[in-house]
């Protein structure tokens, strides 16, 4: 055996004469699955010129050269191109294509070409934590909670929960969207002109101190946000550098159809906002969240536009006077389906906290989908 494995290898590498030389490719496609994977860039460690006509493109050295390629240490597949090909069309060489790289044998006078490389590998699992309405602590779902009054939230199983601090004061409420993004109503908007002292505050559950504060590049109003009517309140604030997600920081999903949520469903909000009415002072600094049901009767307020707006109550007995208070303006109405949780509007107005005679009225997502995702769409590609 000693004697026939450099036969074998002879043979295999030199054996062949097609078209200049042949390539032996394990490789059917060039496709990565982008939800599980992705392309490292392109890598060109040896020039077939300088190497005794080889080329040798080995995802075992690149990975400890090139801290691109740190995360293959699994390899799902592997695409190559030619820079540059021997002028000589009568070249003797032979190439392999495999998940471990490519792989050409040539000689002095019969030069392999000059091979380039790229590798689908498994996304990092930072990344892969992106997707969106995951949360990997359970929260409270069926225990009577309650923002006013001060029931606690478990910590971090809100992960898209974000505090809006200006100078260094808690003032709304919002949630992450994307890695740059943060949704939440016009009304908390009102500081463009002094951006240098209102941070994004993710990843806490004690807002004094956990989490991590993030500057701001522009926030962006609603075209026809009406304030005085408290109509098209909603906002989006672009973050000055991206959000790192983990466990305890995460997007939540965005609701994109009209109906939803429906009537009578389930639904939590969640803040740390007041804790008693106009007692300015009672602000909480842990992430405390209530129990609420969609209802269709918000009559008493001019302004309500169903359309664009979801009403909000109390679930019931054990939930009476629970709700949102000043402070938890901008918050998401969190919806739970299909093992996800979704954002179904953002907290805009009530009179009083929590009262059983005014219901809580959110701003709905869904009727906003499309500029939200314009808006998104055009800060990542800028």
């Amino acid at each position: 055996m000693l004697i026939l494995i450099p036969t074998l290898t002879y043979f295999l590498f030199f054996s062949s004469k097609v078209f200049a030389g042949q390539e032996l490719s394990s490789s059917t496609n060039n496709e990565c699955n982008s939800e599980i994977a992705s392309w490292t860039p392109w890598f060109n460690t040896q020039n077939p010129k300088k190497t005794n006509g080889n080329d040798i493109e080995d995802i075992s050295i690149i990975r400890k050269a090139h801290p691109e390629a740190a995360r293959c240490d699994t390899v799902l597949n592997v695409e190559y191109s030619v820079l540059g090909k021997s002028n000589n069309d009568t070249s003797w060489y032979q190439t392999l294509i495999n998940n471990n790289g490519v792989f050409c044998m040539g000689s002095s006078t019969s030069h392999c070409p000059d091979y380039s490389v790229r590798f689908c590998c498994p996304l990092k699992r930072q990344d892969t934590l992106q997707q969106c309405g995951q949360t990997f602590r359970q929260p409270h779902l069926n225990s009577p909670l309650r923002i006013v009054n001060g029931f606690e939230a478990i910590p971090h199983s809100l992960p898209w929960a974000v505090s809006l601090e200006y100078k260094g004061v808690h003032d709304c409420g919002g949630v992450i969207i994307d890695q740059w993004h943060i949704l939440t109503a016009a009304h908390c908007l009102d500081y463009s002109n002094d951006l240098q002292n209102f941070y994004v505050r993710v990843g806490a559950h004690n807002r004094l101190t956990s989490g991590q504060l993030i500057p701001v590049a522009e926030l962006i109003i609603h075209p026809t946000y009406d304030e005085p009517r408290s109509t098209d309140d909603i906002g989006i604030i672009r973050l000055a550098s991206p959000i790192t997600f983990s466990q305890n920081i995460q997007p939540i999903c965005l609701v994109d159809s009209i109906g939803e949520p429906p009537l009578d469903t389930t639904v939590y909000v969640a803040g740390w906002g007041n804790t008693a009415h106009q007692v300015w002072t009672s602000s909480s600094p842990v992430l405390l969240q209530a129990r609420l049901r969609v209802i269709s009767d918000c009559s008493m307020y001019f302004a309500y536009e169903p359309e664009k707006q979801i009403c909000t109550a109390h679930s019931g007995p054990a939930d009476q006077d629970h709700g949102s208070c000043q402070g938890d303006s901008g918050g998401g109405l969190l919806y739970f389906k299909n093992g996800r949780w979704y954002a179904g509007g953002v907290v805009s107005y009530a009179i009083g906290c929590g009262r059983q005679a005014f219901p809580t009225v959110f701003t709905k997502t869904a009727a906003y989908i499309d500029w939200i995702r314009t808006i998104t769409n055009r800060s990542m590609s800028s």
